[in-house]
């Protein structure tokens, strides 16, 4: 029976943590910004977290550490953050072909190595260009530009601050290449400074803007899709539990701006969702990772890097983001066409078989006409086999049973944690009754809950008929593939 409240949600991957301390420290308004202890050893290259299955899980980086970024070169997914170490002196890079086991590649730039700043390293941004790697960051509430051939260092600073900006924290770089080829750098607390890069991309030029958008507090970052430019940036001191992420658009790369809404909230005891970059799926068209970090430890300072996925309804909104324990499904270079399934009647058949060979479906347990589990059981006339799907234009489906009561396919209280059970219930209008059809090959699907990114699956591989229908991480075993078949 359906939970009156939400269940409670922890971060399952807490038990893999290979060490854990006191986190990096990052910005806020105070002029005296604490410093992060060493957490790990900058020689050491571990396998940071186990994945969950074939999924990513939240967090994904082996410290507590914040403020990142992404890119992809060379077949790998780099991530940067925030320094570490004395002082936040030491910025490292993150790497994964896969999504799934992240790589400290060590220090790529130590502030040590920079003549002008060699505290308070925050939030670097880096890019690729003329065959070069630029790292923006801040150091001592400046923002500098180092360069290096490749993407895990060493960078070399050019010498000097690149900008001191205007306002009283110039912090939070971000730097964006148009698909002209101009070049832009954002950065501030408060004060919002936009201005131009020379082709070196170590200079600026032209004039400075400061034409903000409504609520811009800090972390500011550009994604360009479909002609539209998206301008995204954090609201409320990062210690703030409320610490989230908001968005405006426009059709240039320097505003003005129209206010269209909010992106990350705290879920449970997930805290602080914010500071985030986006990155597009290596090889497809229109698929995004959107990365973030977020906290669940009373020690403000200690949060953590994670990983979920990004989509845009049909109107070219950016959706909420689902905040989950599970991530993102492990690299496969498949790419997923959001509506993959005609809207129409189906039953929905388990590549798994009974033991005679007969064809085991999602099943509403002796046709019930009321809120009830889902189970499989073989093939039967009755309307609690059959299932109307309908595309929501946003990346999920509405899953109706054709019992005369159409109840709705439904993830019990939106449960994050793998097992959580699936039903149907009441039509109502959320994350627990939307799904995404992703093909999974040879013509099966797997069938994810957007309240949690986990997949429907049958428990234990059980192929007696009657056996239970759970949320799962995705592991591809048989029990989690599904065909849609003419009822």
């Amino acid at each position: 029976m359906r939970k009156t409240e939400q269940n409670s949600t922890r971060l399952l991957l807490y038990a893999f943590v290979l060490s854990m301390c006191i986190g990096a420290c990052s910005h806020d308004n105070n002029l005296h910004r604490p410093s992060a202890l060493a957490v790990a050893d900058p020689n050491a290259s571990p396998v940071v977290l186990a994945a969950l299955d074939l999924m990513s899980g939240n967090p994904v980086l082996p410290v507590p550490t914040a403020d990142p970024d992404i890119i992809y070169a060379n077949g790998k997914y780099y991530v940067y953050t925030t320094a570490i170490g004395p002082n936040n002196s030491q910025f490292h890079a993150y790497s994964s072909t896969d999504l799934l086991s992240w790589n400290d590649e060590g220090v790529v730039l130590d502030l040590n190595n920079v003549s002008w700043a060699h505290t308070g390293g925050w939030a670097p941004s880096v890019v690729a260009r003329n065959g070069n790697f630029y790292m923006y960051f801040t150091a001592a509430k400046k923002i500098g530009v180092a360069v290096s051939t490749s993407p895990t260092g060493p960078f070399i600073d050019r010498g000097s601050a690149l900008a001191t900006g205007d306002g009283t924290d110039p912090i939070d770089p971000m730097a964006f290449i148009d698909t002209d080829g101009q070049a832009y750098l954002y950065w501030g607390n408060t004060t919002l400074n936009m201005q131009r890069l020379n082709t070196d991309m170590i200079s600026l030029t032209g004039t400075r803007s400061h034409d903000k958008p409504s609520n811009y507090f800090e972390a500011p970052y550009m994604l360009k899709r479909n002609g539209i430019y998206y301008f995204m940036y954090s609201i409320n001191d990062y210690r703030n539990d409320d610490y989230h992420v908001e968005y405006a658009t426009s059709s240039g790369p320097m505003g003005p701006w129209t206010y269209k809404g909010r992106i990350t909230s705290p879920l449970g005891p997930v805290k602080g969702p914010g500071h985030n970059a986006v990155i597009r799926k290596a090889g497809c068209s229109d698929e995004y990772y959107f990365v973030y970090h977020r906290r669940t430890s009373t020690n403000v300072d200690e949060r953590q890097v994670a990983i979920d996925r990004l989509f845009f309804d049909g109107a070219g909104n950016i959706l909420p983001v689902n905040i989950t324990n599970s991530g993102v499904v492990g690299y496969d270079g498949i790419c997923y066409t959001p509506n993959p399934v005609p809207d129409g009647q189906y039953v929905i058949r388990s590549r798994v078989n009974t033991t005679a060979g007969a064809g085991l479906y999602l099943d509403i347990p002796g046709c019930a006409t009321g809120n009830a589990d889902v189970r499989t059981w073989t093939r039967t006339n009755c309307d609690g086999q059959k299932w109307t799907f309908t595309y929501q234009n946003n990346g999920y489906y509405k899953i109706i049973s054709a019992l005369p009561n159409h109840k709705a396919l439904d993830l019990n209280a939106c449960g994050l944690d793998r097992g959580a059970n699936i039903q149907v219930w009441d039509v109502l209008s959320n994350d627990c009754q939307l799904w995404r059809i992703e093909t999974a090959g040879n013509g099966y699907y797997r069938i994810m809950a957007k309240g949690s990114n986990n997949v429907m699956d049958l428990a234990d591989g059980d192929p007696t008929p009657g056996a239970d229908v759970r949320s799962w991480t995705w592991n591809g075993a048989d029990a989690q593939l599904w065909k849609l078949e003419t009822p």
